[in-house]
């Protein structure tokens, strides 16, 4: 496991692009407040 993705680390700020195709960062988006980031697998 990479060693910044260890349970307890910060998570390593990403951008995605929003609806309208703008890049957005999850620091940007959440502005300092804290965050829960769940991954799922399956399908739906």
């Amino acid at each position: 496991m990479r060693e910044d993705l260890k349970p307890g680390n910060p998570f390593p700020d990403f951008s995605l692009p929003d609806q309208t195709g703008k890049e957005v960062s999850l620091s940007t988006l959440m502005n300092g407040w804290p965050v829960v980031l769940t991954f799922n697998r399956g399908n739906y």
